[in-house]
């Protein structure tokens, strides 16, 4: 009776945790159909670095720009991590540069060694990586997946959605993330992320694929409440140049 009682709990908490890992089953298919349509994970794997041209357009709530900026951005994936921004500004040229160890940041001949600022820039590296690794790493140990079903975005397009919590998802300030999917091609659509203070919803407007890879060619990112409507443009991206 025992060995009778034991394997009927078995049974019982094995189905309970194939119910509820269904969502995340579906979340995993699209997002390893995703990379597929993004370039394969050998050739994300294969690729030891990348570089591109940025540019940014930081938008006010009325429509007015409110800044522009030209970044060169060279970012080396293997043997290990390492990243170097450079752009102008104020016809001072600003260079920031991670060596896998120590973070480094000089304005014009001056170097910055404040430590604080210096933590600040490194997340301004991880940021510029992490928008660009997307759906490599989304099946990365550490990230919780939760498929949300056949959405709307805010333009009534349709796309499969997959919410990401990359953290402690009990800690209110872990940043989300909703990946849109195009439900035929699955490639990235547009991305929301819930940050400690707003909503940003990014969409992916063209892309380049002269690495092998498809990366962003342009974006646009919109302010947006907590439903996902548009309050207002924010920032406007164009890639140029990889290699």
């Amino acid at each position: 009776m025992k060995i009778i009682f034991k394997l009927s709990m078995f049974f019982l908490v094995f189905s309970h945790f194939s119910c509820s890992d269904s969502g995340d089953k579906k979340a995993v298919s699209i997002i390893k159909k995703s990379i597929e349509a993004h370039g394969g994970q050998y050739s994300w794997q294969s690729l030891k670095s990348f570089s591109m041209q940025k540019e940014i357009r930081l938008l006010m709530e009325n429509g007015e720009t409110e800044s522009f900026s030209l970044q060169e951005i060279e970012l080396r994936l293997r043997p290990f991590f390492e990243a170097k921004m450079t752009w102008e500004k104020d016809s001072i040229l600003h260079r920031l540069i991670f060596d896998g160890i120590k973070t480094r940041y000089w304005m014009g001949e001056n170097e910055i060694q404040n430590e604080g600022f210096l933590n600040n820039k490194k997340r301004e590296i991880d940021a510029a990586y992490y928008v660009m690794a997307k759906p490599f790493d989304l099946l990365d140990l550490g990230k919780n997946l939760s498929y949300l079903g056949l959405t709307k975005l805010p333009n009534g397009r349709d796309v499969e959605t997959v919410q990401v919590i990359d953290g402690d998802p009990n800690d209110s300030q872990t940043d989300v993330w909703w990946y849109y999917f195009d439900p035929e091609t699955f490639l990235i659509v547009a991305y929301k992320v819930k940050t400690s203070d707003h909503f940003s919803l990014v969409y992916n407007l063209e892309w380049d694929n002269s690495t092998g890879i498809l990366f962003p060619a342009k974006r646009e990112s919109y302010r947006v409440d907590s439903l996902g409507n548009h309050l207002y443009l924010h920032a406007e991206y164009v890639y140029r140049n990889y290699k």
